[in-house]
Protein backbone atom coordinates (compact mmCIF):
# COMPACT_ATOMS: atom_id res chain seq x y z
CA UNK A 1 0.00 0.00 0.00
CA UNK A 2 1.34 3.43 -0.97
CA UNK A 3 2.20 5.69 1.95
CA UNK A 4 0.41 8.99 2.46
CA UNK A 5 2.35 12.15 1.68
CA UNK A 6 -0.43 14.24 3.24
CA UNK A 7 -3.06 13.09 5.72
CA UNK A 8 -5.61 15.49 7.23
CA UNK A 9 -8.26 14.51 9.77
CA UNK A 10 -11.03 16.87 10.82
CA UNK A 11 -8.81 19.80 9.76
CA UNK A 12 -10.51 23.16 10.23
CA UNK A 13 -9.77 26.85 10.47
CA UNK A 14 -11.83 29.78 11.73
CA UNK A 15 -11.07 33.46 11.30
CA UNK A 16 -13.19 34.98 14.03
CA UNK A 17 -16.78 34.07 13.24
CA UNK A 18 -15.87 32.96 9.70
CA UNK A 19 -15.35 29.23 9.19
CA UNK A 20 -12.86 29.09 6.30
CA UNK A 21 -12.31 25.32 6.43
CA UNK A 22 -14.75 22.87 7.98
CA UNK A 23 -13.36 19.53 9.22
CA UNK A 24 -11.46 18.37 6.15
CA UNK A 25 -10.59 14.67 5.88
CA UNK A 26 -8.07 14.10 3.10
CA UNK A 27 -5.25 11.77 2.09
CA UNK A 28 -2.74 12.40 -0.70
CA UNK A 29 -0.49 9.52 -1.76
CA UNK A 30 3.24 9.62 -2.33
CA UNK A 31 4.15 10.74 -5.88
CA UNK A 32 0.52 11.67 -6.60
CA UNK A 33 -0.49 14.64 -8.73
CA UNK A 34 -3.36 15.93 -6.61
CA UNK A 35 -5.70 18.71 -7.65
CA UNK A 36 -7.57 20.92 -5.18
CA UNK A 37 -10.32 22.54 -7.19
CA UNK A 38 -12.77 25.21 -6.17
CA UNK A 39 -13.84 28.78 -6.81
CA UNK A 40 -12.00 31.61 -5.13
CA UNK A 41 -13.14 31.79 -1.53
CA UNK A 42 -13.61 28.02 -1.22
CA UNK A 43 -10.78 27.58 1.32
CA UNK A 44 -8.02 26.28 -0.94
CA UNK A 45 -5.29 28.70 0.12
CA UNK A 46 -6.29 28.34 3.77
CA UNK A 47 -5.80 24.58 3.43
CA UNK A 48 -2.36 24.99 1.87
CA UNK A 49 -1.31 27.41 4.60
CA UNK A 50 -2.42 24.93 7.27
CA UNK A 51 -0.56 22.04 5.62
CA UNK A 52 2.55 24.20 5.16
CA UNK A 53 2.46 25.25 8.85
CA UNK A 54 1.84 28.92 8.03
CA UNK A 55 -1.43 28.79 9.97
CA UNK A 56 -2.37 26.88 13.10
CA UNK A 57 -5.49 24.68 12.88
CA UNK A 58 -8.59 25.66 14.85
CA UNK A 59 -9.53 21.98 15.02
CA UNK A 60 -8.32 18.62 13.80
CA UNK A 61 -4.82 17.96 12.53
CA UNK A 62 -2.64 16.87 9.64
CA UNK A 63 0.61 15.13 8.83
CA UNK A 64 2.81 16.07 5.87
CA UNK A 65 5.75 13.87 4.81
CA UNK A 66 5.14 11.90 8.00
CA UNK A 67 5.32 14.88 10.38
CA UNK A 68 2.61 16.57 12.42
CA UNK A 69 1.97 20.12 11.19
CA UNK A 70 1.28 21.42 14.71
CA UNK A 71 4.11 19.74 16.62
CA UNK A 72 6.81 19.29 13.96
CA UNK A 73 6.59 22.50 11.95
CA UNK A 74 10.30 22.77 11.18
CA UNK A 75 10.50 19.16 9.98
CA UNK A 76 7.48 19.73 7.73
CA UNK A 77 8.93 22.92 6.24
CA UNK A 78 12.22 21.20 5.45
CA UNK A 79 10.37 18.59 3.39
CA UNK A 80 8.04 20.78 1.37
CA UNK A 81 8.31 23.28 -1.44
CA UNK A 82 5.78 26.09 -1.58
CA UNK A 83 4.94 28.34 -4.51
CA UNK A 84 2.55 31.11 -3.54
CA UNK A 85 -0.06 32.79 -5.74
CA UNK A 86 2.09 35.93 -5.81
CA UNK A 87 5.79 35.67 -6.57
CA UNK A 88 8.17 36.19 -3.66
CA UNK A 89 11.27 36.54 -5.82
CA UNK A 90 13.59 39.52 -5.33
CA UNK A 91 13.08 41.44 -8.57
CA UNK A 92 16.36 43.36 -8.24
CA UNK A 93 18.45 40.19 -8.01
CA UNK A 94 19.31 38.14 -11.07
CA UNK A 95 17.78 34.76 -11.78
CA UNK A 96 20.93 33.02 -10.59
CA UNK A 97 21.26 35.20 -7.49
CA UNK A 98 17.70 34.36 -6.40
CA UNK A 99 18.53 30.66 -6.50
CA UNK A 100 21.84 31.12 -4.72
CA UNK A 101 20.13 33.12 -2.00
CA UNK A 102 17.56 30.33 -1.58
CA UNK A 103 20.38 27.79 -1.38
CA UNK A 104 21.93 29.73 1.51
CA UNK A 105 18.57 29.83 3.31
CA UNK A 106 18.41 26.03 3.01
CA UNK A 107 22.05 25.69 4.19
CA UNK A 108 22.99 23.88 0.99
CA UNK A 109 26.77 23.59 0.57
CA UNK A 110 28.07 25.30 -2.57
CA UNK A 111 29.24 21.97 -4.00
CA UNK A 112 25.64 20.73 -3.77
CA UNK A 113 23.85 23.95 -4.70
CA UNK A 114 25.76 24.94 -7.84
CA UNK A 115 25.11 21.74 -9.86
CA UNK A 116 21.44 21.83 -8.82
CA UNK A 117 21.11 25.47 -9.87
CA UNK A 118 22.70 24.73 -13.26
CA UNK A 119 20.38 21.75 -13.77
CA UNK A 120 17.23 23.65 -12.79
CA UNK A 121 18.07 26.64 -14.97
CA UNK A 122 18.47 24.30 -17.92
CA UNK A 123 15.37 22.27 -17.08
CA UNK A 124 13.18 25.37 -16.75
CA UNK A 125 14.47 27.16 -19.84
CA UNK A 126 16.25 29.85 -17.84
CA UNK A 127 19.90 29.10 -18.54
CA UNK A 128 20.24 31.92 -21.04
CA UNK A 129 18.61 34.37 -18.63
CA UNK A 130 20.62 33.53 -15.51
CA UNK A 131 22.30 36.94 -15.29
CA UNK A 132 19.17 38.98 -15.99
CA UNK A 133 17.30 40.68 -13.15
CA UNK A 134 13.99 39.06 -12.33
CA UNK A 135 12.14 42.27 -13.16
CA UNK A 136 13.15 41.75 -16.83
CA UNK A 137 11.43 38.35 -17.04
CA UNK A 138 7.95 37.68 -18.37
CA UNK A 139 5.27 36.50 -15.95
CA UNK A 140 5.59 32.93 -17.20
CA UNK A 141 9.36 32.84 -16.69
CA UNK A 142 9.00 34.31 -13.21
CA UNK A 143 6.61 31.52 -12.30
CA UNK A 144 9.05 28.97 -13.71
CA UNK A 145 11.77 30.47 -11.50
CA UNK A 146 9.40 30.38 -8.52
CA UNK A 147 8.96 26.64 -9.03
CA UNK A 148 12.67 26.05 -9.61
CA UNK A 149 13.40 27.79 -6.32
CA UNK A 150 10.64 25.77 -4.64
CA UNK A 151 12.32 22.47 -5.47
CA UNK A 152 15.96 23.53 -5.08
CA UNK A 153 16.23 21.73 -1.72
CA UNK A 154 14.60 18.59 -3.23
CA UNK A 155 11.42 18.49 -1.13
CA UNK A 156 9.13 15.48 -0.90
CA UNK A 157 5.94 17.50 -1.42
CA UNK A 158 5.46 20.56 -3.63
CA UNK A 159 2.52 22.89 -3.01
CA UNK A 160 1.50 24.97 -6.01
CA UNK A 161 -1.11 27.53 -4.98
CA UNK A 162 -2.81 28.68 -8.18
CA UNK A 163 0.54 28.92 -10.02
CA UNK A 164 -0.94 30.11 -13.33
CA UNK A 165 -3.14 32.89 -11.91
CA UNK A 166 -2.65 36.05 -13.96
CA UNK A 167 -0.77 34.35 -16.80
CA UNK A 168 -1.88 34.50 -20.41
CA UNK A 169 -2.97 31.22 -22.11
CA UNK A 170 0.40 30.68 -23.82
CA UNK A 171 2.35 31.14 -20.58
CA UNK A 172 -0.08 28.84 -18.78
CA UNK A 173 0.48 26.09 -21.37
CA UNK A 174 4.26 26.45 -21.14
CA UNK A 175 4.16 26.27 -17.36
CA UNK A 176 2.02 23.14 -17.46
CA UNK A 177 4.52 21.47 -19.74
CA UNK A 178 7.22 22.22 -17.16
CA UNK A 179 5.13 20.85 -14.29
CA UNK A 180 4.36 17.62 -16.16
CA UNK A 181 8.02 17.15 -17.07
CA UNK A 182 9.01 17.81 -13.46
CA UNK A 183 6.68 15.12 -12.16
CA UNK A 184 7.90 12.57 -14.71
CA UNK A 185 11.55 13.21 -13.86
CA UNK A 186 11.31 13.35 -10.04
CA UNK A 187 8.24 11.43 -8.84
CA UNK A 188 7.51 14.39 -6.58
CA UNK A 189 4.15 14.65 -4.81
CA UNK A 190 2.42 17.73 -6.26
CA UNK A 191 -0.51 19.38 -4.49
CA UNK A 192 -2.08 21.87 -6.88
CA UNK A 193 -4.79 24.38 -6.06
CA UNK A 194 -6.65 25.98 -8.95
CA UNK A 195 -9.91 27.61 -9.91
CA UNK A 196 -9.35 26.71 -13.58
CA UNK A 197 -11.37 23.55 -14.12
CA UNK A 198 -9.32 22.40 -17.11
CA UNK A 199 -6.11 22.46 -15.05
CA UNK A 200 -7.48 19.76 -12.76
CA UNK A 201 -8.17 17.32 -15.60
CA UNK A 202 -4.60 15.85 -15.78
CA UNK A 203 -4.46 15.21 -12.03
CA UNK A 204 -4.43 11.67 -10.67
CA UNK A 205 -7.19 12.63 -8.26
CA UNK A 206 -9.14 15.78 -7.56
CA UNK A 207 -10.82 17.16 -4.45
CA UNK A 208 -13.57 19.70 -5.01
CA UNK A 209 -13.91 22.23 -2.23
CA UNK A 210 -16.94 24.46 -1.79
CA UNK A 211 -17.51 26.87 1.07
CA UNK A 212 -14.76 25.25 3.13
CA UNK A 213 -16.25 21.78 2.76
CA UNK A 214 -15.19 18.78 0.69
CA UNK A 215 -17.82 18.26 -2.02
CA UNK A 216 -16.18 15.48 -4.06
CA UNK A 217 -13.00 13.40 -4.19
CA UNK A 218 -11.71 10.98 -6.81
CA UNK A 219 -10.09 10.54 -10.20
CA UNK A 220 -11.50 13.03 -12.74
CA UNK A 221 -12.84 10.26 -14.99
CA UNK A 222 -14.48 8.49 -12.03
CA UNK A 223 -16.12 11.67 -10.74
CA UNK A 224 -17.53 12.45 -14.16
CA UNK A 225 -18.70 8.87 -14.63
CA UNK A 226 -20.42 8.73 -11.23
CA UNK A 227 -22.22 12.00 -11.92
CA UNK A 228 -23.04 11.05 -15.52
CA UNK A 229 -21.53 14.28 -16.87
CA UNK A 230 -18.74 15.28 -19.21
CA UNK A 231 -16.79 17.88 -17.25
CA UNK A 232 -15.54 18.64 -13.74
CA UNK A 233 -17.54 21.85 -13.83
CA UNK A 234 -20.68 19.74 -14.23
CA UNK A 235 -19.47 17.50 -11.39
CA UNK A 236 -19.28 20.60 -9.21
CA UNK A 237 -22.86 21.50 -10.13
CA UNK A 238 -24.05 17.95 -9.44
CA UNK A 239 -22.30 17.74 -6.05
CA UNK A 240 -23.00 21.24 -4.73
CA UNK A 241 -26.24 22.21 -6.43
CA UNK A 242 -24.86 25.42 -7.88
CA UNK A 243 -22.61 26.28 -10.82
CA UNK A 244 -18.89 26.72 -10.48
CA UNK A 245 -18.24 30.44 -10.05
CA UNK A 246 -14.98 32.34 -9.68
CA UNK A 247 -14.89 35.29 -7.37
CA UNK A 248 -13.84 36.51 -3.97
CA UNK A 249 -10.79 35.75 -1.87
CA UNK A 250 -9.19 32.35 -1.55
Amino acid sequence: MTAAAIAASGLGKDFGAVRALDRLDLEVREAEFFGFLGPNGAGKTTTVHLLATLLAPSRGGARVAGYDVARDGLAVRRRIGLVFQETTLDRDLTVEENLRFAARLWDLPRRVAEPRIDRLLSQFGLDGRRREPVRALSGGLRRALDIARGILHEPRVLFLDEPTAGLDPRARRSLWQLIRALRESTGLTVFLTTHYVEEAEPCDRVAILDGGRLAALGAPADLKGEAGVGSLEEVFLARTGHPFADGGAA
